[in-house]
This record gives structure tokens, C-alpha cells and sequence, in this order.
């Protein structure tokens, strides 16, 4: 029998990197929506996560919860926003339209990144985004 060991220790950025790397193309999340699937930090610290992003991190997929970015990132995110089919006009997102509903699975790799934090898992009332 194999014992199912716990998730090895992530700090903050990487669970939000990771987070944000399960976000579909055409899906968005806020800064503050990561912070609260995580279960800890807010908004500002997401942001900040996300500034540090690797290469290859959908880092347009969270955004302000307003469906904007900073004005640095604007013209790049509008690029992709364009081929997901996010764009709106004045380089902003619909996030009520497009925030991002996770899949059963999705939702046990969020609870794996919550414990990898030494948060709990979510409860089903919490998964009301």
C-alpha cells in the first residue's frame, strides 16, 4: 500500500503562477479571485506574484478586477486577448462574462495548491467565485 504524501511546500508566487497556468485560453481570473482560491494574500500580492511570472505563464489571464492591466502590459495582453477572443474595447476584458469556472479537476489542483500553502481546502460554499 503507498501512502499518498503531502504536496511538497510552494511559496506565494509559485501557487500563483501555477494557478494562473490552469486558467483556460478565453477564461480570466482577478487578482483578488486568486487570492481568495488560494486562500491567503489579496489582490496586491497576486499582482506582484505576477510580475515575476516565467516565461511561458499565462500571465494575461489575471487582470484587474475592473478587466484591465497596467498600461506596460496593455498593448501585449491585447494581442492575446485578440486571439482568445477576450477583446473588448478600450483594452479591457468583460471579466463577468469571461471569469473563469474551474472543472471538478481544476478544482482539486486549486485544493493541492491550498495545502502546498498550509491553507485548508476549500469548502463547497467557498467555491462560489
Amino acid at each position: 500500500m503507498t501512502a499518498h504524501l503531502p504536496p511538497p511546500p510552494l511559496d506565494y508566487s509559485q501557487a500563483v503562477h501555477q494557478l494562473a497556468a490552469l486558467v483556460p485560453a478565453g477564461a480570466v481570473l482577478s487578482y483578488k479571485d486568486v487570492a481568495e482560491l488560494l486562500g491567503s494574500g489579496g489582490a496586491r500580492q497576486a499582482g506582484k506574484a505576477m510580475a515575476s511570472a516565467p516565461a511561458g505563464t499565462p500571465w494575461w489571464r489575471i487582470i484587474r478586477s475592473n478587466g484591465s492591466l497596467t498600461e506596460a502590459l496593455a498593448e501585449t495582453a491585447q494581442r492575446h486577448w485578440d486571439e482568445e477572443g477576450l477583446a473588448a474595447p478600450g483594452r479591457h476584458v468583460n471579466i463577468n462574462k469571461s471569469r473563469w469556472n474551474p472543472s471538478n479537476q481544476a478544482w482539486e489542483e486549486i485544493d493541492a495548491l491550498r495545502t502546498a500553502l498550509g491553507n485548508p481546502k476549500m469548502s463547497e460554499m467557498d467555491d462560489q467565485l
